[in-house]
C-alpha cells in the first residue's frame, strides 16, 4: 500500500486502494509513533471525503483528523468522532499492520 517512512509520526495520507471501479475507495492511513490506522476516507456525518481538495493527506492536529467539511474531528486510535455534527459516531475502519517497513492491510 505505502512505505512506512510516506506517512510522518503525527500525521495522515490518503491512498487509493481496491479494484477498479465500485471496488476502489481512498483509504486514510495515520500514524502515532509505531502505530498505524486506516480509516475510510468519508466523513461519519455524510459520507464526503474528509480533505476537501485531492492532496493525498486529510489535514491533522494533536493526533486527531479533521473534517474539511464538516470541522468534526476524529481520534487517530479509534476514528471516533469528538467534536462536529457527527459526535459520537465513528470513521469506517480498515485494519493496517507494518510488515518491514511497508504498511500492509492486515487479516480482519
Amino acid at each position: 500500500m505505502c512505505a512506512l517512512a510516506d506517512v510522518a509520526d503525527g500525521k495522515s495520507r490518503v491512498v487509493p486502494f481496491g479494484g477498479s471501479g465500485f471496488d476502489r475507495f481512498e483509504l486514510i492511513v495515520v500514524r502515532e509513533g509505531a502505530n498505524v490506522y486506516g480509516y475510510v476516507n468519508a466523513c461519519a456525518h455524510n459520507a464526503v471525503p474528509l480533505n476537501l481538495l485531492d492532496d493525498f493527506a486529510v489535514e491533522t492536529n494533536a493526533y486527531r483528523l479533521l473534517c474539511d467539511h464538516h470541522n468534526a474531528r476524529f481520534r487517530f486510535s479509534d476514528g471516533y468522532c469528538l467534536e462536529g455534527p457527527c459526535q459520537g459516531e465513528s470513521l469506517t475502519r480498515v485494519p493496517l499492520a507494518v510488515r518491514g517497513s511497508r504498511i500492509v492491510v492486515a487479516a480482519a
